[in-house]
């Protein structure tokens, strides 16, 4: 990412869509049941902000600690890039194991149907 800002938005728009997805289901499929819908929502919920929380990731060391400022802004830079990164692949793992749930919350005709639709 390429700030903080994007990274937030990237979070939300990610969470606000599975969400999305998961209620249209509901909607279109009312075999779905109305608790695992309403767990994943908030299990969704709980992961944006538990994520958007880690976002404010702070370097901790001063300019004065280096011999120049090109090392400081490299280490700087190296830094945040692999604390911005841990952070989007635990939030990509968190994400997978949503959409497994929201898989697993459709019943066995529904995935038939939606299957036969695809496939025509």
């Amino acid at each position: 990412m390429a700030n903080k800002r994007d990274l937030k938005k990237f979070i939300r728009n990610t969470c606000g869509a599975l969400a999305s997805e998961i209620i249209i289901a509901r909607v279109v499929f009312p075999a779905i049941s109305r608790e695992e819908v309403n767990d994943i929502v908030a299990q969704i919920a709980a992961l944006q902000c538990t994520t958007l929380a880690k976002v404010g990731i702070v370097f901790d060391k001063a300019p004065g600690e280096y011999e120049s400022a090109a090392a400081y802004r490299k280490e700087r830079r190296q830094y945040f890039a692999t604390a911005f990164n841990a952070l989007v692949d635990e939030f990509d793992k968190a994400v997978e194991a949503v959409v497994k749930r929201m898989n697993s919350a459709l019943p066995e005709d529904v995935r038939a149907e939606i299957k036969a639709t695809i496939s025509e």
